[in-house]
């Protein structure tokens, strides 16, 4: 209750597929001097074995991909995917991620550990999408952006979050980076 009403953005990936529309939608029912919270940002596991990309659910015998959808994009455009013009393949979500994820392929495929170099190419592509999206047009609040990568941890230990973006904003006033500002405090 005190942080107010949820309203979902997202789809695969952490991507706001809901786009500026979406935002305009919710930012719509903001009280005349509310704020905004949008936390955003992909997910990627960590395994008990330190594999980046895998972890066993609970409930689950066997390991899965996380983010799959992300994982299975990469994957899609190292065997060569191209954009295809055929409607009986729509699959618009996937195919966005795709074409994010594409132009990248080789440096993340030559990197050190190229699971990890494609969660923050997906961090970086959920990113660029949120301030595509947002605005400070709902009003004299402030509109706070949290970004990152949740990371998914082994059962039984705590999954953690990467900050990679912590700003406020506010119409008519500079974007205040508060994650540059609390690296100060080392």
């Amino acid at each position: 209750d005190y942080w107010g009403e949820v309203f979902p953005m997202g789809g695969i990936s952490g991507a706001p597929f809901t786009g500026k529309t979406g935002f305009k939608a919710f930012s719509s029912h903001v009280a005349d001097e509310g704020h905004i919270i949008v936390m955003f940002g992909p997910h990627v596991a960590i395994s008990e074995s330190g594999e980046v990309g895998n972890c066993l659910r609970a409930g689950q015998s066997a390991a899965s991909t996380a983010c799959g959808a992300v994982i299975g994009a990469y994957k899609a455009c190292q065997a060569g995917w191209e954009p295809s013009a055929d409607s009986t393949a729509y699959d618009m979500q996937m195919d966005w991620i795709k074409a994010q994820i594409a132009p990248h392929v080789n440096g993340i495929a030559r990197s050190e550990n190229p699971m990890a170099s494609l969660s923050h190419q997906s961090y970086h592509m959920v990113k660029d999408k949120i301030m595509q999206c947002v605005n400070n047009d709902f009003g004299s609040g402030y509109l706070c952006l949290i970004g990152g990568i949740q990371i998914n941890l082994p059962l039984g230990l705590e999954d953690h979050f990467l900050p990679c973006t912590f700003e406020i904003r506010r119409a008519g006033e500079p974007t205040v980076d508060l994650l540059s500002e609390m690296k100060e405090f080392r």
